[in-house]
């Protein structure tokens, strides 16, 4: 069952770590997303007064065009990322990129506070354990 974690235990204090790790590699590959997206609208704006611009290629296309999951460059985290099932990777990730609150997140899902901070936690669980399965 859920418990609060109050950070006093060994388990409970490296549980916290790795959480601040998680959100800390979700918000760098975010702001790289967003910075990578502002460069390459200004990129845009200086070339529509240039005609002969040659079109960029294809993959260079494709890659900019995805989202972010796409884009982070830790292949293990990617890969635990993927193997969650959507509430869990929704739950995540809105938590992690947007810091919605429990609170939030319990109204759009329809669940209580404690149900989404099991599903918070337990998906930590599963993206820990499948890293280190990976390593």
């Amino acid at each position: 069952m859920w418990q609060k974690n109050n950070g006093k235990s060994e388990t409970e204090i490296i549980q916290n770590q790795f959480t601040a790790y998680l959100a800390t590699a979700v918000q760098r590959r975010r702001n790289d997303y967003i910075q990578q997206m502002d460069r390459r609208r200004q990129i845009e704006r200086l070339t529509d007064d240039f005609p002969f611009m040659p079109e960029c290629s294809i993959e260079q296309d494709m890659l900019l065009g995805l989202p972010i999951l796409m884009q982070i460059e830790d292949s293990m985290l990617i890969q635990a990322l993927k193997e969650l099932n959507e509430r869990e990777r929704y739950i995540f990730l809105e938590r992690t990129l947007e810091g919605k609150s429990f609170e939030m997140l319990a109204q759009e899902m329809g669940l209580g506070y404690k149900g989404i901070a099991a599903v918070y936690y337990r998906t930590i669980q599963k993206i820990k354990r499948k890293m280190e399965v990976t390593k």
